[in-house]
């Protein structure tokens, strides 16, 4: 059985849910609640811990790893087809990050290169990596967070010296409860990718710190995406950033020290790549392995090959330009995300509350097997 540490399965999560997040949350939450997107990032830790803790549970309580878990709650028949539902939830999930990586690179780096190319290129390497395990494409995630993650944060960092302008965070008072509320959530939704935990938990080799893991995700993701969201306002005031369409990639195309530190788009890009590579790469992984856990096959690896048409098609088909792809990212993923990621697994929550618990000596998602 595949084993990965803890760490690969931190830097699997962070990856999961960060890249989209990095260029997609600051622009959306600055669109809803203008100067004050960055208070609403950092206050959807609220939100995102209580689902951590509702995942947890799930784990404490669930000796098979998702989707059977499903079937153990919710009976063989109403699981399978709930199980089944998933899996196009999330080939939707990886054909969304793929097209808006794809929209990003046609868009503001080759815009003459056929949408085509890039989506055939990207899910030819993720489909490698899939076929070699998920064990390679932790290490992968390992070395990209040890030396991507410090480059993000000192991109950030960079940022603030190009003329910043702190006054644009204020006023606070100006606050509007309602569009507050719904920037929390667009900030929060994006954490249910954390879902990828009630598998990946069972790969572990140590398992006992798996919610310590969880958070250290959710301190990064807030800690990054906030410090985005407040960079881009500081540089660029929020009523022009609402009017950008990828706001943190025009921050990293400003930057300009002495005239000797300039044009670092490209390490942006060639990182983020590298990001949306792995993210692609672990949602594809999660339909795959649902597929095998539902139909009882060997293997999910052979998977790859049939549902990367899927996914090629799909990605293909949505959007005929970024607005429409906006427009899915704003309207059609929130409501998948609370189903699927959010209210689905507060139902099972809510069941395992009135079952018996595991014995102490039957190993759980977050409890090794006695060996």
């Amino acid at each position: 059985m595949i084993r990965i540490t803890n760490f690969q399965i931190y830097c699997l999560l962070l990856l999961t849910t960060t890249p989209l997040a990095y260029l997609v949350t600051p622009m959306m939450v600055t669109h809803i609640v203008d100067n004050n997107s960055w208070l609403a990032i950092l206050t959807a830790i609220i939100p995102g811990a209580l689902l951590i803790y509702v995942y947890i549970y799930i784990l404490k309580n669930s000796i098979r790893p998702f989707p059977a878990l499903l079937e153990d709650c919710l009976g063989s028949i109403i699981g399978k087809i709930i199980g089944f539902f998933y899996i196009f939830s999330f080939l939707f999930g990886t054909a969304v990050t793929l097209r808006y990586f794809v929209a990003l690179i046609g868009s503001s780096t080759v815009p003459d290169t056929p949408l085509s190319i890039f989506i055939g290129a990207m899910l030819l390497v993720s489909y490698y990596a899939l076929k070699t395990g998920m064990a390679n494409i932790a290490r992968v995630g390992e070395l990209l967070i040890i030396f991507g993650l410090p480059i993000a944060f000192f991109i950030i960092l960079i940022s603030l010296a190009q003329k910043p302008d702190f006054n644009s965070l204020l006023p606070f008072k100006s606050i509007d409860f309602e569009s507050f509320t719904t920037g929390i959530f667009y900030s929060f939704y994006i954490l249910g990718d954390l879902m990828a935990i009630l598998i990946l938990a069972y790969f572990s080799t140590n398992r006992e710190k798996i919610p310590s893991t969880l958070f250290h995700v959710l301190y990064t993701y807030i800690i990054l995406i906030s410090l985005t969201a407040a960079v881009s306002v500081i540089q660029f005031g929020s009523n022009y950033n609402n009017l950008i369409t990828f706001p943190t990639f025009k921050m990293v195309r400003t930057i300009l020290i002495s005239d000797f530190i300039q044009n670092i788009d490209v390490v942006f890009i060639a990182i983020w790549i590298i990001g949306m590579f792995a993210a692609i790469s672990v949602k594809w992984f999660l339909a795959c392995y649902t597929i095998q856990q539902l139909f009882g096959l060997r293997d999910y690896r052979f998977l790859a090959a049939p549902s990367s048409v899927a996914i090629g098609i799909i990605s293909l088909m949505m959007g005929r330009n970024i607005i429409e792809v906006q427009i899915i990212l704003h309207n059609i993923m929130p409501i998948i995300y609370s189903i699927f990621y959010i209210f689905i697994p507060l139902i099972i929550f809510f069941i395992l509350l009135f079952k018996p618990n595991p014995g102490a000596d039957i190993a759980t998602g977050i409890k090794n097997p006695v060996s």
